[in-house]
């Protein structure tokens, strides 16, 4: 007998956690299918001697302390998953490592200003000029996250001024025409390696709106990892009513003339529902389980033009030494070889070592994370995943243990003695994401974000069939953690609209 579902959700990354709750919460019947033998797709540990790592979170933005909290911790109390895990929020922003300078930027917009300021006095009232835009825009997309959208968008210039004014720029372009001098440039744009483009590049929005949040709120971590974070989903989830079957993905999209109608499981069954939410990259679901010929041209030709955002190479150190013992202090130390963002970026188009890493101290702001007298140290460089298809598999270890090396060496430059101390080390590529989420060049952000793809004008939730919803980095508003969790609740609003109107 064929099973019937209201909704299927096939991958449970946190687009599909948060889809698949959020549908749950709202009274819907909802199956969710994962492939892997754990939820949560980047939002997960695993455990090599005595140190579980995290796989992938650095910081969790817009969570903040209990007398500040943001959008995202709201979002997880209404569905009922935030009384499930608890959140530290890191004493500082970041630190800034460039030749001649070293900085630790602080928490709060006051603060974080004062510092700069203090670091460069001759661009102070650039850098007020600055902070001023990023935060208005800031506030106004914290608003259109509350109200759940932009609404009429006629009077959108009246109701979001700031946002509608920077919709389509560069963050480069703006921060170049307040801030003149080249390194405070850097220190200010430190957090473009969380979206994957350069300075010159990157959309203005994106990298505003994540900054903003980062300084307004603190950066979040989750006590127990962000695997925690995933079982907190499934467990809320399955208490509202949801079925999960892990070791289960869904091979084929069953469709009848123009919408979709169930899946076919990797074991071969039939399951009927009227919704089918795919957390799968969407070249991949249009392709492999639905079929080209039933997706129409014009919307996968749109889908073959946007970029795949870069993956990372990883070193996961577990060290036999304090973090105090190290110099360890900040959870998120980003050490430069100089401030040239773009000749870094191009850097990530082939297998030389990184000009610029970030060294992550989970101990900084988790200090049992692991065993007394040890810390976690994660080694990041973003690295695209094309040059990897063309290692010989003879080669691949000898390559990502060269550059997993020189990440080393360069991460010793501030913090001597960590190769000495290091206890256990694995070191991970692109190739190992592909393998363990199944995402198009290991891709950690989906699509890039350029202006013309940013959240706004990226692809949004709707696929080329009725009853088809994307969730997760490739679709509005993007990559992150956040981000992806955001686009199943507008998925899942999307579809709660669409049967209202039924």
């Amino acid at each position: 007998m064929t099973q019937q579902f209201d909704a299927i959700v096939i991958g449970a990354g946190l687009g599909g956690l948060s889809g698949a709750t959020m549908l749950a919460r709202n009274g819907l019947k909802v199956l969710l299918l994962e492939r892997h033998n754990v939820p949560g797709g980047y939002a997960t540990s695993f455990v090599r001697g005595r140190y579980e790592f995290e796989v992938a979170l650095h910081e969790l933005s817009n969570i903040g302390p209990k007398d500040l909290r943001g959008g995202l911790y709201r979002y997880l109390e209404y569905l009922g998953v935030a009384a499930k895990v608890d959140f530290l929020i890191a004493p500082h922003l970041y630190r800034s490592v460039f030749p001649g300078l070293d900085v630790t930027l602080p928490v709060g917009r006051e603060a974080f200003e004062a510092k700069l300021c203090e670091v460069f006095p001759h661009e102070s009232k650039g850098i007020h000029r600055f902070l001023e835009r990023v935060f208005g825009l800031g506030r106004d997309f914290a608003r259109i996250v509350k109200e759940r959208g932009v609404g009429n968008r006629m009077s959108m210039p009246f109701r979001f001024p700031d946002f509608f004014r920077y919709v389509p720029t560069i963050w480069g372009q703006v921060l170049n025409r307040d801030v003149k001098d080249p390194l405070a440039r850097a220190v200010i744009s430190q957090y473009w390696g969380y979206v994957g483009l350069p300075p010159s590049k990157i959309s203005f929005l994106y990298l505003a709106t994540t900054l903003a949040a980062y300084v307004r709120r603190g950066p979040g971590f989750p006590i127990g990892r962000s695997q925690a974070l995933s079982n907190a989903f499934i467990s809320t989830f399955e208490e509202l009513g949801g079925e999960v079957r892990m070791n289960c993905g869904a091979r084929k999209i069953i469709t009848e003339g123009e919408r979709v109608c169930g899946v076919i499981t990797d074991e071969e069954e039939e399951i009927r529902a009227d919704w089918i939410v795919s957390n799968a990259d969407p070249v991949t679901t249009c392709r492999d389980l639905i079929g080209l010929d039933r997706v129409a041209p014009r919307f996968f030709t749109k889908l073959q033009s946007s970029e795949v955002a870069a993956s990372t190479v990883n070193v996961y150190m577990g060290v036999d030494r304090s973090p105090e013992d190290l110099g360890l202090t900040e959870h998120e130390v980003f050490i430069n070889a100089d401030h040239d963002f773009d000749r870094h970026y191009e850097g990530t188009k082939n297998l030389d070592p990184p000009e610029a890493i970030a060294v992550t101290c989970y101990n900084a702001v988790y200090p049992d994370i692991s065993p007394k007298g040890t810390c976690i140290v994660v080694l990041t460089a973003l690295k695209y995943g094309e040059p990897w298809y063309e290692v010989p598999p003879e080669r691949y270890v000898e390559t990502k243990n060269r550059i997993g090396d020189a990440m080393i060496t360069m991460a010793e430059r501030v913090f001597p003695g960590l190769r000495e101390y290091t206890e256990v080390v694995e070191v991970s590529t692109p190739l190992t994401n592909m393998r363990f989420a199944g995402t198009m060049g290991g891709s950690i952000y989906g699509f890039n974000q350029p202006p013309r793809d940013n959240m706004v004008w990226r692809m949004g939730h709707r696929g080329p069939l009725e009853g088809l919803y994307f969730v997760g980095a490739w679709t509005q508003p993007g990559g992150g953690f956040e981000p992806c969790m955001m686009s199943g609740q507008m998925a899942g609003g999307a579809i709660l609209a669409k049967m209202k109107k039924q």
